[in-house]
C-alpha cells in the first residue's frame, strides 16, 4: 500500500502546469488553498465543477465492473433501477460537460536559452486561461490553473484524493487513500466525539472514582 501511494506522488512530481515552476506537491498545496479559499464567483466555480466530478466518479462507481456503460434508455424496460442510475449519469455528465464548455485554454511554449547544440532543447509547454490575466483574488492559483490540475489528476485516477475534511469540511490531498483528515487535530477532535471515545471516558473515570473517592467514603 505505501509503495503503490509512493509512485502516486512521483507521479504527481511530474505534473506540472507551468513549465519551470517547483514539483507539483506545491501546485497540489496552492490547489487545496484556491479551494479553500476562493471568494470570487469564477474561484467558486471551480468548486462547484470539482464537485460535480466527485459525485459523478461516486455514481459511476457505483455500477459493477462487469456491467457495460451503455444508453441509460436501454435499461428502462429491463432494469428499472439500472436505468435511474444510468440516466443519473448521463444527466450529470451533461450538466458537468456544460460548465466545462465555458472555459478556454491557450497553449503557450517558450524554449530555453542557451542550449548550444550540447543536448536537446528544453521547452515549457503549458495551457493557461484566457481570463487568468484577470484574476485578481490574492491566490497563487488562478480559476484556469486549478481547473487543469484537476483534469489532470484524473489521468492517473487521483480525483477522489482531493476531498473534504471530515471533521472541518476544509478541502485537503490525501497523501494517503485512507485520510479523511486535514490534520491531526481534526483527527483528535473527531475521535473524541465518537461512542467508542466517549464509552473509553466513562470506564476511565469509574475507575479513578473508585480509585481516588470510593475508599475514603467509609
Amino acid at each position: 500500500m505505501l509503495e503503490r501511494d509512493e509512485r502516486r506522488l512521483r507521479q504527481l512530481a511530474r505534473i506540472n502546469i507551468e513549465g519551470g515552476l517547483p514539483p507539483s506537491v506545491t501546485l497540489l498545496n496552492d490547489l487545496v488553498k484556491f479551494l479553500n479559499q476562493a471568494m470570487t464567483s469564477r474561484g467558486k466555480r471551480i468548486v462547484t465543477i470539482l464537485e460535480q466530478m466527485l459525485e459523478l466518479e461516486d455514481l459511476t462507481n457505483s455500477i459493477k465492473p462487469e456491467e457495460p456503460m451503455i444508453a441509460a434508455v436501454e435499461w428502462e424496460r429491463t432494469d428499472p433501477k439500472k436505468y435511474r442510475v444510468h440516466w443519473e449519469i448521463e444527466k450529470r455528465g451533461a450538466m458537468l460537460q456544460r460548465e466545462l464548455s465555458k472555459y478556454q485554454f491557450i497553449p503557450h511554449a517558450e524554449v530555453a536559452m542557451g542550449g548550444g547544440g550540447q543536448g536537446p532543447s528544453q521547452w515549457a509547454v503549458w495551457w493557461k486561461g484566457d481570463s487568468d490575466s484577470k484574476w485578481k483574488e490574492p491566490l497563487r492559483m488562478a480559476p484556469g490553473e486549478a481547473l487543469e490540475l484537476i483534469l489532470k489528476l484524473t489521468h492517473i485516477g487521483d480525483l477522489t484524493r482531493l476531498r473534504r475534511c471530515t471533521e472541518c469540511q476544509k478541502w485537503l490531498f490525501a497523501r494517503f487513500r485512507h485520510q479523511t483528515f486535514c490534520s491531526t487535530k481534526c483527527q483528535q477532535r473527531n475521535y473524541t466525539q465518537s461512542d467508542a471515545w466517549k464509552a473509553h471516558r466513562r470506564a476511565y473515570m469509574r475507575r479513578y472514582y473508585q480509585k481516588n473517592f470510593k475508599g475514603k467514603q467509609r
